[in-house]
């Protein structure tokens, strides 16, 4: 058990209480659990796939103008997260179980995120999140399959949640675009007026 395996689930649970600004982080705590033993091929393709689904999320959305008026959880949902990673931590513990089980404490933060949060791009960040935690829990494994199914599933929700938010959210650019015309159109319409 190393610091960097706890430090996965603390983050996973800022995923959960902010959001994808989070994810970033979470990938590289995330890669970083998978290669402190040392540097195996399934160590290194998933430690990649990790940063792979947490950076493009964020620099993908930098290009679209976020909506958080449709957000209205409460504070609630990080502690009810905590209180299922916690459950989790003793129910290994009984079961005798030596190793930390940070991906399934991981994967359960992605769940609460999508269960408990309305926005798509939380429900986004929160599957990424559930996904980063089954490719940590292949790799600690060495279970090349599950690894190998987790990382086409990782590519599925990376394209439909980023098509899905290219179709809702507006753009920057677009946003931007009408604001500037918005005040072009302003003193010229003053002027004609006097």
């Amino acid at each position: 058990m190393t610091l960097v395996a706890i430090l996965v689930p603390l983050v996973a649970l800022c995923v959960v209480a902010r959001g994808v600004g989070f994810l970033l982080l979470t990938g590289v705590v995330t890669a970083l659990a998978m290669l402190v033993d040392g540097l195996t091929p399934l160590q290194e393709a998933g430690a990649g796939l990790a940063l792979l689904f947490a950076v493009v999320p964020p620099v993908f959305l930098m290009r679209y103008q976020h909506d958080g008026a449709h957000e209205r959880s409460g504070v609630a949902v990080p502690f009810f997260a905590l209180g299922l990673m916690v459950l989790l931590l003793l129910a290994c513990e009984r079961a005798g179980s030596t190793v930390f089980p940070a991906g399934l404490c991981a994967m359960v933060a992605g769940l609460v995120a999508v269960v408990c949060r309305q926005s798509m791009v939380w429900q986004w960040a929160g599957l990424l999140t559930c996904i980063e935690g089954v490719l940590l829990s292949a790799v600690l494994g060495r279970q090349p399959v599950v690894l190998g199914v987790t990382a086409l599933a990782g590519v599925v929700v990376l394209l439909l949640g980023g098509m899905c938010i290219h179709r809702i959210m507006p753009r920057v650019v677009a946003v931007r675009a009408a604001g500037q015309r918005g005040r072009r159109a302003g003193p010229i319409d003053g002027g004609t007026d006097a």
